[in-house]
């Protein structure tokens, strides 16, 4: 019987799959949970990073890197 590895490719593939996975449902948390956007914001944002699942918490945590918990 032969063992049988997967190719990098798959493994690379299914490591961004997985990180964009995690980065979104952050992403979704980090919308819910700040008091720094407004309603219509998060909507905006919620919205905006489930039409762009890799790139929307990208952007998300680039423009608003320093959100914070409700005090």
């Amino acid at each position: 019987m032969e063992l049988v590895t997967p190719g990098l490719g798959l493994i690379l593939w299914q490591l961004i799959v997985v990180l964009s996975i995690v980065s979104f449902i952050f992403a979704w948390i980090v919308i819910l949970i700040t008091n720094k956007l407004g309603s219509t914001q998060k909507i905006v944002w919620l919205i905006g990073t489930m039409f762009l699942p890799m790139f929307g918490p990208l952007i998300l945590f680039i423009k608003y890197s320093s959100f914070s918990k409700a005090s």
